[in-house]
């Protein structure tokens, strides 16, 4: 989305939901009805850090801290200098480089009136 990041990274997450491998509050600000996806960047940081980062990420408290870029974005440009393995949900999602785009809207559901008000109820 214009903006760039160029620097040593120990992590970055692409995300639609709050809810990350357990961590209920890692994107606090997620919506999946905004079109946009939560980036979470973990600047390199020694062991300490990350442990710090990582217990403030519990709370939800570490969108703040000096070692996070947290911002959202439509389309995500991944470039790396070595090659590198991209983990989908925990499965192997290939090779990066990489680009995440937000098809928001891109699939529509319809159903018969009569399912839609028992969803409802």
């Amino acid at each position: 989305d214009g903006k760039l990041f160029k620097g040593e990274i120990m992590l970055f997450l692409v995300t639609l939901t709050n809810s990350v491998g357990g961590f209920e509050k890692l994107a606090p600000d997620s919506s999946l009805n905004d079109g946009m996806f939560d980036l979470i960047i973990l600047k390199k940081a020694n062991l300490a850090e990350f442990i710090r980062v990582a217990s403030m990420a519990l709370r939800g408290d570490h969108i703040n801290d000096q070692h996070i870029i947290y911002t959202k974005a439509n389309r995500v440009k991944v470039n790396v200098s070595e090659k590198m393995q991209l983990n989908l949900d925990g499965e192997y999602g290939g090779m990066l480089p990489g680009e995440f785009v937000n098809l928001y809207r891109h699939i529509h559901v319809i159903m018969p009136k009569e399912k839609a008000e028992q969803l409802d109820d």
